[in-house]
């Protein structure tokens, strides 16, 4: 008989990855907003070049941070259930 449920050390290592990318990403957007606010340029363009970043691509990966750290926290949750259940079922799968 072959076993039924996710491979909760796989699901886990996943999990590890989208923490790490998440804080890449994090880490990432700070050096740009950094370099976009100390941009040695005047004028319109440059305003308006800024107020792109703060309304458009920063918010953007702001959003991606969110979305790996939620999908992070689904798939704990999913194997924290696949734990349980296998600790119910006597497998260990």
């Amino acid at each position: 008989m072959s076993a039924v449920g996710a491979d909760v050390g796989a699901i886990r290592n996943f999990v590890l990855g989208l923490r790490r990318r998440s804080q890449e990403v994090t880490a990432t957007t700070a050096r740009l907003t950094n370099v976009v606010e100390n941009i040695p340029w005047v004028g319109p363009d440059r305003d308006a070049f800024i107020a792109d970043w703060n309304a458009i691509h920063r918010p953007g990966l702001l959003g991606l941070i969110d979305d790996l750290v939620d999908a992070a926290k689904r798939a704990t949750r999913h194997a924290d259930e696949q734990e349980a259940a296998s600790a119910d079922n006597g497998d260990g799968s």
